[in-house]
């Protein structure tokens, strides 16, 4: 007989990869995510399918009582992923009936807002870009974003002069490659797990929705170090915990900027990591505990987040390929622009992971009888091919890990 799973809630707007990554680890994931599609189903021992609020936000008192139904009672351990970038008191009133695995605190809440954010960037000697929270400056370009949202759905150019709505604040855009970082954050201890360039739809009328990313990226080693040593700052001050991410530009000089701060699982988790090992990591940093550090991937991955330009019904009769994750269920209606997939490659170099996606997201394009298909694309990184160096041959070097 095998050995009985630990049961664990995993709460997050969607659950697929944090439901399969604990399963891998040996736990029994409950889950409460926005969607409920056929992985989430076939990774969870229990899936709770929550009304969402607008905005894809989750409604609180309703998700207090979802995972108190699925908790039985008993004080688990609660792993959270996107959903939660604003709701630091929920997070506090979860930590009541729950073990809470996550950032959390005073920290959790300055990341959200950005304000204090970029004034605690600058005092760390981290750079990023100039904010501004009452109206569009009329020099330069900016982009608008609302706080506490993720995915990029927020993002628009802003208006020279227009004035801000009280959630919404102004940040200088960056010219460059967009970029981010995975790592293990522990109370003196950061591990980088790897860089992965953001793939862009070049068709949206929203150009800053995620649409996906490849996973092992190089940059140059004085870079990495000069990133790898703000990150560690970062996740200090904020009291950062777990698998992280951070969003940045590289310009064409080889000078990055940080963008946004991803205070939990990120979407890029794996293209970086094994699912079981970062999982465990996860946990253990969360604990204070020590962990191992997982192995890069042996082949670069790739995914992108198909998104619909037109409302779909999915066919009672569609047989999904392998390589789709986040596969809604026959009979699903999904309105114009909501993510309808996940599509999935790799290959022996991100060049070749990158053009095996692009192959595979029209190949599910034509199976779903969408016409003239778009594919994500991805600039080449501003890399000079002579001192390079990524996270597989840094790993041990600096602090301890």
């Amino acid at each position: 007989m095998g050995r009985a799973r630990h049961p664990i809630l995993i709460a997050a707007r969607s659950a697929r990869q944090l439901a399969h990554a604990a399963r891998a680890a040996g736990y029994a994931p409950r889950v409460v995510d926005l969607f409920g599609d056929d992985d989430t189903r076939a990774a969870s021992e229990h899936l709770i399918v929550t009304p969402a609020a607008r905005g894809f936000r989750f409604r609180p008192r309703q998700l207090l009582a979802d995972l108190g139904r699925l908790a039985g009672g008993a004080r688990l351990p609660l792993v959270w992923g996107a959903g939660f970038e604003a709701a630091t008191p929920l997070l506090a009133r979860l930590g009541q009936a729950f073990d809470v695995c996550g950032s959390a605190g005073e920290g959790l809440a300055e990341v959200t807002d950005p304000v204090g954010l970029h004034a605690r960037l600058r005092a760390l000697d981290v750079p990023t870009p100039a904010i501004a929270t009452d109206r569009v400056p009329t020099r330069g370009r900016w982009v608008v974003k609302t706080r506490g949202q993720a995915g990029g759905h927020h993002v628009r150019w802003g208006v020279p002069g227009a004035a801000l709505a009280a959630h919404d604040y102004a940040q200088a855009f960056c010219a460059g490659r967009s970029m981010s970082v995975v790592f293990v954050a522990g109370a003196r201890t950061l591990d980088v797990l790897g860089y992965n360039a953001h793939l862009f739809w070049p068709s949206s009328p929203s150009p800053f929705v995620y649409a996906g990313a490849v996973g092992g990226q190089l940059l140059p080693r004085r870079l990495c170090r000069h990133i790898e040593a703000a990150l560690r700052r970062v996740a200090a001050r904020f009291g950062l915990r777990g698998l992280c991410g951070v969003d940045f530009v590289v310009d064409a000089h080889n000078r990055w900027q940080l963008i946004e701060i991803n205070p939990r699982w990120t979407a890029t988790v794996e293209l970086v990591a094994a699912p079981a090992a970062a999982f465990r990591a996860h946990l253990a940093a969360c604990r204070g505990q020590s962990w191992r550090r997982p192995q890069a991937l042996a082949r670069a991955r790739a995914h992108a987040v198909l998104m619909l330009d037109n409302p779909i019904r999915i066919p009672n009769s569609l047989d999904w390929p392998a390589w789709v994750a986040d596969r809604p269920g026959a009979g699903a209606r999904l309105p114009r622009g909501a993510p309808l997939c996940t599509v999935l490659a790799a290959g022996a170099t991100p060049e070749a992971a990158c053009e095996r996606l692009a192959q595979r997201v029209i190949a599910l394009c034509r199976l779903l009888g969408i016409d003239d298909p778009a594919v994500p694309l991805a600039r080449q990184p501003i890399i000079t091919t002579a001192n390079r160096a990524g996270p597989r041959r840094q790993a041990n070097r600096g602090d301890p890990r």
